[in-house]
């Protein structure tokens, strides 16, 4: 008999889950990467505020607001008007360039004229002003009269004395002021002009978007220079008993863990018991496809491969065919030829 012995191999990832966490990152790459290798995908990424969702429907409301004056609408342009300042009192002005928060207060000051609320006007005209001091207004867009009243106000602010206002944030924020990126404020101390801005007292509208802690909008009221410390809280990374939880639940053998902030990228393969085997960490370009082709790399198949002496068929097999050997000869010598196969003589030449 003769018996070939051979082995069984599989291929399977290094990793059967990949878990991501990456703030405002497109994480389509590294997902693709990890679907390819065959390994399931949980993002853990924080979603957008709803506040941060806000800049389109900002966007629209202004714009309905100045087609609706433009029509003499005035009512349903008053209307849509109120819901764009609610907008942007609530978010820092989300998504509205200098000009365009500029335009929600003249154009609120205008149906304000219409309405013969001149105080109230007056008001708006100079707020707009505040926000956009050198802005140049388009005589075919606007009739004179309204253009008098723009200018008026214009050098009501002008008499003002500028003075700096000061956004603090963590590192990773992106300061924004009355539609203007001011840059990043560098953290909590006082810091030189990347994160101040030089404005006119009045009313001022201000965010902060960040990449490892949570937004921060307001309205200010500048009335000095001052200094205002953006309170943000820090966006909570997956533990590592929340890892083992997931893997848990798909009863993965390891985890890949894929975490993002300050352009700088960390993966960690992570065995189900806990056991960190791997690390890699990387620089954040401009998407995450760096970040995915080390993810293809930490997933490269491992080669599972079984010995047929470890395997309970063999054994099992085996226990068979030595059972037969033994078997076989014994029933040959009580079933087989009844012919003796030796004699016996009895002993000679005993007295």
């Amino acid at each position: 008999m003769v018996c070939a012995l051979g082995v069984t191999a599989h291929a399977a990832p290094a990793a059967d889950l990949v878990i991501t966490w990456a703030p405002g990152h497109d994480i389509a790459p590294v997902a693709a990467a990890a679907r390819a290798a065959g390994a399931a995908v949980v993002d853990q990424s924080p979603q957008p505020r709803r506040d941060e969702q806000a800049g389109p429907q900002l966007a629209a409301a202004l714009k309905r607001g100045i087609e609706a004056y433009d029509a003499l609408r005035i009512d349903d342009a008053w209307t849509a008007l109120e819901d764009a300042r609610t907008l942007a009192d609530r978010t820092g002005a989300v998504g509205l360039s200098a000009s365009q928060l500029s335009d929600l207060f003249v154009y609120r000051g205008l149906v304000r004229l219409q309405r013969e609320d001149a105080t109230g006007a007056w008001d708006e005209l100079t707020t707009a002003m505040v926000i956009a001091p050198t802005r140049a207004f388009d005589p075919a867009r606007f009739p004179p009269r309204v253009l008098t009243e723009l200018e008026r106000a214009r050098a009501s602010v002008g008499s003002r004395t500028p003075v700096e206002l000061l956004v603090a944030a963590p590192s990773d924020c992106a300061v924004v002021v009355d539609g203007t990126a001011v840059g990043t404020s560098g953290g909590t101390e006082v810091i030189g002009p990347g994160g101040a801005i030089s404005v006119l007292p009045g009313v001022h509208w201000a965010r902060a978007t960040c990449t490892a802690h949570e937004p921060w909008s307001a309205r200010i009221e500048v009335t000095a220079a001052m200094r205002v410390d953006a309170k943000v809280g820090v966006l909570a990374r997956p533990t590592d008993s929340d890892i083992l939880v997931q893997a848990g639940a798909v009863n993965a053998r390891a985890v890949l863990v894929v975490e993002v902030a300050d352009s700088l990228a960390t993966l960690r393969l992570v065995g189900a018991d806990g056991r960190e085997r791997d690390r890699r960490t990387v620089n954040v370009e401009a998407d995450l496809e760096v970040v995915a082709a080390r993810v293809r790399e930490l997933l490269e198949p491992v080669i599972e491969v079984k010995r047929w002496y470890k395997s309970p068929w063999v054994w099992a097999a085996g226990a068979a065919v030595l059972a037969a050997a033994i078997a076989i000869p014994l029933t040959a010598a009580f079933v087989g030829d009844d012919e003796p196969t030796a004699s016996i003589l009895p002993p000679t030449g005993l007295p």
